[in-house]
């Protein structure tokens, strides 16, 4: 059975997410003298009659039946496909429930709660509602679990865990996972095989002024570097566990939270251990790469065009972040020309080179980037450009570019609340009216974003259901 060694929120990936939930029940049912979970709650779709069936050994034995179970049913919930309340009145309600602690908490669909829109805009996000599940499991010492099957959802990015696991509920593939030492992740190297490597490379966390410093170098070692040397941060209780999660997205292997011998931990001799000081370090790659990487971490799959709603979100939440990691948020307005349709406008749109969010309204199209820093004019055009296939004059009348962050939330809150809304289906709709021009570049403009990065074909497969 899966390891949980911190109060937390994790997110695990399964066959068969139903059975996994009742696997991990049983297990702590089969395991009362040895589990240190005290009680186990466990939030289920599952049909009485099956629920009953799994329990029923148990409860005939009134010798040994289990202490601190408690099966609420979600099953009317699921049928509605939402609830009237979300995160926060779930954490609530758990907490009302919950007596005994530790815990382990069972969550079959999860995603009902990321649903809610009661909350105050700022707060609509994935990141914020995950935060409000970390905050009240680490209150309540209680150990959560959401398990999943087929897509991932958005709001698994800011898990304290993510994992895959087979049919017998072992771990298959981590992106990353908490240790009783800090957090690792097999998207660049198995843990079990670090013994093998030829070299390990150190990151002093105190060697970096900005923990966006410390992410680039990282990215810069990882991309740049020797892909054979295991790569690990040792911080000193200043890097937080959701920060550390970003940290092996960017490259790390592993981050270790408090100080500690590595070599011991991995069971390889020193002289195998380097701590790397600046002068060692690689020179800079291109920004764009970092921060484009950095962007999709926190919104993967989704620098492309998206609705109104989930832009104002993601684009407020992305000011947090950038706030946090010491970015730049770009946000851009282009007016529409009166006789282009944002539809045609958006199949022009040059995907892989924009690197950003796009969304539209019936009059403009706007542009959500993350960068190093603010750009210069002269960048900021060439990125511009470089964003449609076409001359922004052909298809805009002219832009803006949203400066300061009160401006932007300003903007973004504004948006949110668009009285006519295109849907998504809208958005990416055929308009046969188009210049015969713009139809024939069309024609060659079906590309995706660039998925070629080294990390992008393990997640792609973990998506995808294919990672073995």
């Amino acid at each position: 059975m899966i390891d949980l060694p911190k109060p937390g929120a994790y997110v695990v990936r399964a066959p068969d997410a139903d059975a996994f939930s009742g696997s991990v029940v049983q297990h702590w049912l089969d395991s009362q003298e040895e589990t240190p979970f005290k009680a186990c709650l466990w939030l289920t779709a599952r049909p009485t009659r099956l629920v009953r069936q799994l329990l029923e050994p148990y409860l005939l034995n009134t010798a040994s039946a289990p202490k601190g179970l408690d099966v609420i049913s979600v099953r009317r919930l699921l049928g509605k496909g939402s609830t009237s309340s979300g995160m926060r009145d779930l954490c609530r309600s758990l907490n009302t429930v919950l007596a005994l602690k530790p815990a382990l908490v069972v969550i079959d669909h999860a995603a009902l709660w990321f649903q809610n829109t009661g909350e105050e805009l700022a707060n609509r996000n994935p990141m914020a509602q995950m935060h409000l599940l970390q905050q009240w499991a680490r209150y309540a010492r209680a150990h959560v679990v959401a398990p999943v099957e087929n897509e991932l959802p958005e709001w698994c990015t800011f898990a304290d865990g993510l994992a895959e696991v087979d049919s017998r509920g072992q771990f298959e593939f981590q992106p990353w996972w908490p240790t009783q030492w800090g957090m690792q992740t097999s998207l660049w190297n198995e843990p079990s095989g670090f013994s093998e490597l030829p070299m390990h490379q150190v990151l002093d966390s105190r060697q970096f002024s900005q923990l966006k410093q410390l992410a680039q170098t990282c990215h810069q070692l990882r991309f740049g570097g020797n892909p054979l040397h295991g790569l690990h941060v040792q911080a000193h209780g200043e890097i937080s566990p959701r920060d550390a999660s970003v940290l092996l997205r960017m490259g790390a292997d592993t981050v270790w939270m408090k100080k500690e011998r590595i070599d011991s931990w991995l069971g390889v001799p020193a002289g195998r251990v380097e701590v790397l000081t600046p002068p060692d370090m690689l020179p800079a790659m291109q920004d764009s790469s970092f921060a484009r990487d950095l962007h999709e971490v926190f919104m993967p799959g989704q620098l492309t065009v998206v609705p109104n709603p989930v832009f104002s979100t993601r684009g407020l939440m992305m000011l947090q972040l950038a706030r946090r990691w010491g970015m730049h948020c770009t946000l851009v307005r282009l007016s529409l020309l009166p006789h282009i349709a944002a539809q045609t406008a958006l199949r022009l749109a040059n995907w892989s080179h924009a690197t950003c969010v796009f969304t539209a309204t019936r009059e403009a199209i706007y542009l959500l980037k993350t960068s190093l820093a603010e750009p210069e004019e002269t960048a900021y055009r060439q990125w511009l450009e470089s964003c449609f296939r076409e001359k922004l004059s052909v298809l805009f009348s002219g832009d803006i570019q949203f400066q300061g962050e009160e401006t932007q939330v300003q903007l973004l809150t504004e948006l949110h609340e668009e009285p006519e809304p295109l849907t998504f289906d809208e958005l990416m709709g055929n308009d046969t009216d188009e210049e015969a021009r713009l139809a024939e570049l069309w024609n060659h403009a079906q590309q995706m974003p660039d998925s070629k990065r080294p990390w992008g074909h393990r997640l792609d497969a973990l998506l995808a259901g294919e990672m073995k």
